[in-house]
């Protein structure tokens, strides 16, 4: 099976995740601003992983672009975002969002913790976020603005089982 792991984050966690994930199938990750059509042709699988940002994927003009050049391929989508993974209508509106309906037709999604490191946050974003907490309080919600790490290798063992699992269907 020949498969590839595309991938667009903004602050490293996303990356991160396509380099295990890449390492452990013994493929390449690679940004999706870098792969032409060309470099799709011919594989079995699509692994597409996207950070949230501002509640919009980091791919989804990309994806909507490029939706021809997906199409009728096996696809894999990992989500990474600072939303906790128990707000499971939020995470599917993300991925409902920004995924045109003709790829989420054939992919399976999952949805991976995040991180948070305010001091290396670009100004506009520290705005963003502050200006977004606040916001949200008054809707009576929370939006975390401290630190915190929840990236870790564990989590790709649900992508790899899926494609595991696939593996016999790719193959006829």
């Amino acid at each position: 099976m020949k498969g590839i792991v595309l991938f667009k984050g903004k602050y490293g966690a996303t990356m991160q995740y396509a380099i295990w994930v890449a390492a452990a199938l013994n493929t390449q990750a690679i940004k999706a601003e870098f792969v032409s059509e060309k470099d799709l042709s011919g594989l079995d699988y699509v692994i597409i992983g996207t950070s949230v940002y501002i509640g919009k994927l980091q791919l989804a003009n990309w994806l909507r672009q490029h939706a021809a050049w997906l199409k009728g391929k096996k696809l894999i989508f990992f989500i990474v975002a600072g939303t906790p993974l128990h707000e499971t209508e939020k995470l599917r509106s993300y991925y409902e969002g920004g995924v045109p309906a003709l790829l989420r037709d054939q992919a399976g999604v999952h949805f991976l913790p995040g991180s948070l490191r305010f001091k290396k946050l670009s100004l506009m974003d520290k705005l963003l976020l502050t200006m977004g907490s606040r916001m949200a309080k008054w809707r009576g919600e929370n939006i975390n603005t401290k630190d915190y790490n929840s990236v870790s290798r564990e989590h790709i063992q649900p992508i790899l089982n899926e494609l595991h699992n696939l593996q016999p269907e790719l193959q006829h």
